[in-house]
C-alpha cells in the first residue's frame, strides 16, 4: 500500500494561526484594532496545492507549495469586514497571514478569500 507524502511541514493549528495575525494587526495601529477583534471569531481551512518535487525524469528544483486560504466569519464580523477591507488592506491582511506562516513550512499563499457563515438559530430559538 503506497501513503502519500507530504513534501512541507504542517501548518499552524487555527486558533494558533488566528492569535499570531491578530497580534500583527494590533501592531499596525488603531486603524487595525477593530479588524484585529474580529480574528479569534474566525475559522480558517487550508488547501494545499500539492508540490511534488521529486518526479522521475525531471532535476530537482526546490519550490514552495502554494496554499489556498479561506476565513470564515460569523454573518456580523463578515459584513464588518466586507465594508471596511478595500483591496489595498485585504492585500496587508494577506501579508500579515503570509508572515505568521512559519518560512520553513514551504507555502506561500495563492488564493486568500473570506467569506461569512450565515448564524443560525440561536437556543430557543425555532
Amino acid at each position: 500500500m503506497r501513503r502519500n507524502r507530504s513534501y512541507t511541514y504542517e501548518l499552524l493549528e487555527q486558533s494558533h494561526l488566528l492569535s499570531l495575525v491578530r497580534g500583527d494587526l494590533k501592531s499596525r495601529g488603531a486603524d487595525w484594532e477593530r479588524i484585529a477583534e474580529c480574528m479569534p471569531l474566525g475559522h480558517v481551512e487550508y488547501r494545499p496545492i500539492r508540490n511534488n518535487p521529486m518526479r522521475s525524469g525531471y532535476q530537482f528544483q526546490y519550490r514552495q507549495a502554494g496554499l489556498n486560504l479561506t476565513l470564515y466569519f460569523p454573518e456580523k464580523e463578515f459584513n464588518y469586514l466586507f465594508e471596511v477591507l478595500d483591496r489595498a488592506r485585504v492585500l496587508e491582511l494577506k501579508s500579515a497571514f503570509q508572515s505568521a506562516i512559519p518560512e520553513r513550512s514551504g507555502y506561500t499563499i495563492n488564493e486568500f478569500k473570506i467569506r461569512g457563515i450565515l448564524d443560525g438559530p440561536g437556543p430557543g430559538e425555532g
